[in-house]
């Protein structure tokens, strides 16, 4: 009897190990290229998920997302996605502002992709009850804007592809991935650039994210896709300082913009902890397409070693944020790939 109740301990406590080493726990299933994530007031995570083509896309709700069988619901529906290169444009970055209010920025513009009359490139706001209220075209804005200023990418320019979104006291700000700036958009609905993240040896850096530190400034990560591939882990996260900007001023949109934390792979998503330590998704970790991963630093030593959080074992992860009960949620499969999920990291 005894030696039976050895070997129930010993299985039981295999078991448990077992657990403890799985990287992550499912939250919400079967989405469709699930990307930005945002945290609202009452423990309600948002999460932008941009279809497979149509009018697929939507945001959706998962209240308590910590729970063993959190709620899900569609918030939004019947938003534009559109194939392009594989993946789909459509609903990328979301961010919540204290009255629970979701503000989201569409990819692409029509400018770029000729489909007039569409959101694609638009912010929007969505209310408590679902309601959308279109706030600014910023698509065909940052077009422009790179087609007057050719010269700083003449590769890649005019382009434009609004993908992360920050809203912060009252003003909303969005990373461009096709121009490399970071917007302002004011309260009256007036857009300025703010910053301009420069090219990388081979393309350009496409920023797509943006957090808050706890110095307040913002940082910001780019993908640097292409450099990445050819060189490795060329993913720069830039700080930008609030009050260092002067969107009127050209000298300081190309200078305002500094390296904060260097040797990433391509930047997908990121976010602030409580603590201060900054998280990230890179898109793959090495050039055959693979090895998506999540990794936290340290904000007090951005040259600290990287530590892995996923062993590398997601799929093309995107949006990143951090729960109100300090569990890191990251988007899976955001691109690329028929289904993804949202998953809670079992350890940050």
């Amino acid at each position: 009897m005894k030696r039976i109740c050895v070997v129930l301990v010993v299985i039981v406590a295999f078991a448990i190990a077992l657990q403890a080493q799985d990287p992550f726990t499912v939250v919400a299933p079967g989405l469709q290229s699930p990307r930005g994530l945002t945290f609202a007031p009452g423990g309600r995570l948002y999460v932008a998920v941009t279809g497979n083509g149509g009018n697929t896309g939507k945001i959706i709700e998962i209240r308590y997302p910590w729970n063993a069988s959190p709620a899900t619901r569609d918030v939004v529906t019947g938003l534009i996605s559109v194939g392009a290169e594989g993946e789909f444009l459509g609903v990328d970055g979301i961010s919540a502002d204290s009255n629970g209010n979701i503000h989201a920025i569409m990819s692409a513009s029509a400018s770029g992709t000729g489909i007039e009359g569409s959101q694609l490139g638009h912010l929007l706001k969505v209310n408590t009850s679902g309601e959308i209220n279109d706030l600014a075209d910023v698509g065909d804005f940052d077009y422009q804007w790179s087609a007057d200023h050719q010269s700083y990418a003449p590769h890649d320019f005019p382009d434009s592809n609004p993908y992360g979104v920050l809203v912060q006291a009252g003003n909303i700000y969005v990373a461009d991935a096709g121009t490399n700036t970071l917007d302002v958009i004011r309260p009256n609905g007036s857009i300025q650039i703010l910053a301009y993240f420069p090219n990388n040896i081979i393309a350009d850096s496409t920023p797509t994210c943006i957090a808050k530190g706890p110095d307040g400034a913002f940082y910001v990560g780019t993908l640097a896709l292409v450099d990445s591939i050819v060189f490795g882990h060329a993913a720069i996260v830039y700080r930008v300082d609030l009050s260092q900007t002067d969107p009127n001023d050209p000298a300081k949109v190309l200078s305002v913009a500094t390296p904060w934390a260097t040797g990433f792979w391509p930047i997908n998503g990121c976010a602030f902890g409580s603590d201060g330590t900054f998280y990230a998704s890179q898109l793959i970790t090495n050039s055959n397409f693979g090895g998506g991963d999540v990794v936290k630093i340290p904000f007090a030593n951005p040259s600290a070693a990287k530590v892995s959080l996923t062993n590398q074992s997601l799929l093309f992860p995107a949006g990143v944020a951090v729960g109100p009960d300090g569990a890191v949620y990251v988007s899976n499969g955001g691109a690329f790939v028929p289904f993804g999920e949202v998953v809670r990291l079992n350890n940050k």
